[in-house]
């Protein structure tokens, strides 16, 4: 896939779809409709919120999927701290295959989500899971043993 495609006034408006595996150009549904706020256009276009990762402002990439039975039946919104790009894929196996490429991605921004809401007293928790991930043990007054 290559960057966000280019519109030209006098054309209708195109987006990436992931079909059958094969990156390709289409009409995009969205920002080919009238109206003025994204959300209600995706909306209008028929999605309906499928899953979504990341809570804005807390994690660095949030991404939305959102789903229709109309092809393409899956659009990608992913929302950075600046921008905000999507793209569609036509089909649930599409989707499956876009999601397996965005799984690392999507695994860093669940972890870093789970610690950014985790409140004080929880803490201790995440501690006790990286010592047990590394080997490590702590006497009773939480000091590392050798």
């Amino acid at each position: 896939m290559v960057s966000s495609p280019t519109h030209e006034s006098d054309q209708p408006h195109q987006g990436w779809v992931l079909k059958a595996g094969k990156w390709v150009l289409a009409e995009d549904p969205v920002l080919s409709r009238p109206e003025g706020d994204v959300t209600e256009a995706i909306k209008a276009a028929g999605y309906r919120s499928w899953t979504s990762v990341g809570h804005e402002y807390a994690t660095p990439l949030k991404l939305t999927v959102w789903s229709r039975s109309e092809k393409p039946s899956y659009l990608f919104d992913l929302e950075g701290a600046e921008q905000s790009e999507w793209v569609y894929a036509d089909t649930l196996p599409d989707a499956l295959v876009l999601l397996n490429q965005l799984a690392p991605t999507l695994q860093a921004l669940t972890i870093t989500d789970q610690v950014a809401q985790a409140e004080p007293k929880t803490m201790s928790v995440f501690a006790d899971i990286l010592d047990h991930l590394h080997g490590r043990s702590r006497d009773k007054n939480g000091i590392l043993r050798n």
